[in-house]
């Protein structure tokens, strides 16, 4: 018994192991399906209530494609094609004289330095980081729309049949089920808590700003609205990074009046927007401090690219919940 055990297990760790191999490429969209059943479920309950689970579930498919995917793939290619401009013409500055820099460089340091060139690198670094895949979605466009015929896929037999995967979850799962009950009401209570309080609300943030930045006359408005979304996610001061220094370029440009307006704009629109939409929009109950959220941002933009964006603080909260409730246990006689 114990040596049919054994093989057994064995097997189905190799099977496992091989399966996530197989999905591994596409984990980002897999986990944004997973997040996209659950904001939707509740949708497609009401739905299906009146004109059954299938047919609900198809009808938000082709909503969600053409009112998220379609002006996503849009707002994606202008933030692609800003970032390459805003490399591209980094030299072209009028108010800037790298020579004369350079010269004030090397009197106090005695270091000789192409500054123009190494602010261009450092700004392809920087697109790189922030964008985070943008460009490889260019270069990968089969790969990516294999991986949204999946997501979608994915999302529509989650709607579904998700409670036949939950069942078959809290089956399988070697945890008694009233603590699997409590996770998951933990993992939800976090999830809609980072969803509203720090996802939205910076997406919400970054608009705003980015609508002042257009009204003032900022080029590449699109790469730079992508950017304070998210910066966003840090409180108070995440958007002024990104605001302040385009005033001060506006100021430096001789355009005055729109380097007022944008600092007036920023300081109390954007300022405003997120002093009253946060504490509104987040869960105290949720305990997941503002910091855990922006290493989640960025750690997930490096994991999964684009989608870790919005899946990166998910996960990385999700992550608190299960240490919360497994050194709650420990603690337990």
């Amino acid at each position: 018994m114990d040596a049919q055990r054994i093989f057994l297990g064995g097997v189905a760790a190799l099977l496992v192991l091989t399966s996530f191999l197989m999905v591994a490429p596409f984990l980002g969209y897999l986990l944004s399906a997973i997040l996209l059943a659950f904001i939707l479920k509740p949708l497609q309950e009401k739905l299906g209530s009146y004109i059954g689970p299938n047919i609900a579930s198809g009808i938000i498919i082709i909503l969600f494609i053409s009112a998220v995917i379609a002006p996503f793939g849009i707002a994606l290619s202008a933030v692609v094609d800003d970032a390459q401009q805003l490399v591209d013409n980094i030299g072209d500055a009028e108010f800037l004289d790298f020579d004369e820099i350079e010269e004030l460089i090397f009197d106090y340091t005695g270091q000789e330095i192409n500054l123009q060139q190494e602010i261009q690198a450092g700004l392809e670094r920087f697109a790189e980081v922030a964008v985070g895949g943008f460009a490889q979605v260019v270069d990968l466009i089969t790969g990516v729309l294999i991986g949204l015929l999946i997501m979608i896929f994915v999302l529509f037999y989650l709607l579904k049949d998700g409670e036949k995967l939950h069942a078959w979850v809290v089956e399988v799962t070697p945890v008694a089920e009233d603590l699997q009950d409590d996770l998951y009401s933990k993992a939800e209570l976090m999830t809609w808590s980072v969803l509203k309080g720090h996802v939205l609300v910076a997406i919400i943030e970054g608009l705003i700003g980015g609508l002042g930045l257009w009204l003032a006359g900022v080029p590449n408005v699109a790469f730079w609205t992508f950017i304070m979304i998210i910066l966003s996610f840090i409180p108070v001061v995440g958007a002024f990074l990104v605001w302040a220094p385009a005033s001060i370029y506006l100021f430096l440009v001789g355009e005055l009046s729109s380097a007022l307006f944008l600092f007036v704009y920023g300081a109390v629109i954007i300022s405003l927007a997120d002093n009253l939409l946060r504490p509104y929009m987040v869960d105290k109950r949720a305990e997941i401090h503002p910091a855990a959220i922006l290493i989640g941002v960025i750690g997930g933009i490096y994991v999964f690219g684009a989608v870790g964006l919005f899946i990166g603080p998910i996960i990385f909260g999700f992550s608190k919940t299960v240490l919360d409730v497994l050194m709650r246990e420990q603690s337990e006689p």
